[in-house]
């Protein structure tokens, strides 16, 4: 809603100081109860002793930090939010002045600080001739056009304290993850599991191996870290920092999310503890459930983890050669190639077909030639193929393993799969 003439004179500035009010106290209980927690721990832990005590402290360290910083976001807004019913009072007082005295005087005010003169008739004696009314109606106008300089002047200060006392408002709240907003932790619409036992990285770095996806449908977001991990995983290492304190910090591209590892997404324990803390991180990031993350392309991840360019193409020319995203098998394998020797991953995604119900997204670990063919190998993200897979990729042409791998030389491909989605470049 513009502000005008009504919000000048009749608008309260009180509910934006009560605002103010309930920040600060909320930022007062926050600090005060944190205080307050620290303090009973502290006498709890002369009691205790080895590793009871020690993951006490480390937890209870974490849930102090993260009630201070929502702490000093509340003061924050509290500061904005009185900054602003200051400045809003200042030019509501300024315009409020000149609406009242403007309208005294017969003058017209509208909604938007438009001022109209009265009849310079109302003024000048019966006898005046024309020449005295017309100047004494130039000299009403020219009256009407100060009174509505200084409204609107100051009508347009109400409304820029205002844009500016929300975004200050906003500002202090930016930067905190949904963990931080939360302060009862990470989203819990999936089932959960503590990893502060696990190493980071299983394998030593970063590795496809680490890929097992269960009974949830992030496939997309799998076959992008398998693919990734297969071809750059240092990508992987500069994405999360290991905070030491039991929390990891992962690095979107625009803004970190900082999860626990006490509570992370469970798909098994098969699945390495740095890609459920990547599929965390990306709920938080979304949303704050787990839900945000069923379903997507490998590409979005690209783009949102590591700030990639990414391309995607039909491995199919059979049809929309000239107005689709469709390639000949013979320049999908090309593309493939290069990107897979240059580094950068490369997925494929199938749907509804080779025994899979629905979509589903592959890790595409290797393309090469052999006896004058072409062949992809690709990796599912299950870690596994079932009956079902087996048979249909055999049906296809192709084979299956119960490990997860698939191969299939490249026209089987291109007529099962029907996106190929790859990393143009890194930058």
């Amino acid at each position: 809603m513009a502000i005008g003439k009504a919000q000048a004179l009749e608008g309260d500035v009180g509910a934006l100081r009560a605002q103010a009010e309930e920040f600060r106290v909320n930022g007062k209980l926050l600090r005060d109860g944190n205080e307050t927690a620290v303090r009973v721990l502290g006498d709890l832990l002369g009691t205790w002793f080895g590793d009871a005590a020690n993951a006490a402290d480390e937890s209870m360290g974490r849930a102090e930090q993260q009630v201070r910083k929502l702490s000093d976001a509340h003061s924050d807004a509290a500061d904005a939010a009185d900054a602003g019913a200051a400045g809003i009072e200042g030019y509501q007082s300024l315009a409020r002045a000149a609406i009242l005295r403007a309208e005294s005087e017969d003058f017209t005010v509208a909604e938007d600080g438009s001022v109209t003169a009265p009849s310079a008739l109302l003024y000048v004696r019966g006898d005046a001739d024309p020449e005295q009314v017309v100047t004494a109606q130039h000299a009403l106008d020219e009256k009407a056009r100060q009174y509505e300089t200084t409204i609107k002047q100051n009508l347009a200060g109400m409304a820029t304290e205002d844009a500016e006392a929300a975004a200050a408002i906003s500002s202090a709240f930016e930067g905190l993850s949904e963990e931080d907003m939360n302060p009862e932790g990470p989203p819990t619409d999936h089932g959960t599991e503590d990893r502060s036992g696990d190493p980071l990285y299983p394998n030593g770095e970063p590795s496809l191996a680490d890929i097992s996806q269960g009974n949830f449908g992030d496939c997309w977001l799998l076959a992008a870290l398998g693919s990734t991990a297969l071809t750059d995983p240092q990508k992987i290492k500069d994405l999360i920092t290991d905070n030491g304190d039991g929390t990891y910090t992962v690095h979107f591209q625009d803004g970190d999310v900082t999860v626990n590892d006490d509570a992370l997404l469970d798909q098994g324990d098969d699945q390495g503890k740095w890609v459920a803390i990547i599929e965390t991180a990306y709920a938080e990031h979304e949303g704050g459930t787990y839900d945000e993350i069923e379903g997507g392309d490998a590409n979005e991840a690209y783009e949102d983890l590591f700030g990639a360019n990414t391309g995607s193409f039909d491995p199919d020319s059979t049809s929309d050669l000239f107005f689709g995203d469709n390639k000949s098998p013979g320049d999908s394998y090309d593309e493939m190639r290069e990107a897979l020797d240059d580094g950068r991953p490369v997925t494929a995604s199938v749907n509804g077909r080779i025994g899979i119900d629905g979509g589903h997204a592959l890790i595409v670990t290797d393309v090469y030639e052999r006896d004058g063919k072409q062949y992809v190998e690709l990796m599912n993200p299950w870690a596994s193929n079932n009956d079902a897979i087996i048979n249909g990729v055999e049906e296809a042409g192709g084979e299956a393993y119960s490990d997860g791998r698939i191969v299939m030389n490249m026209d089987d491909f291109s007529e099962e799969f029907y996106k190929v989605r790859y990393v143009e470049d890194w930058d």
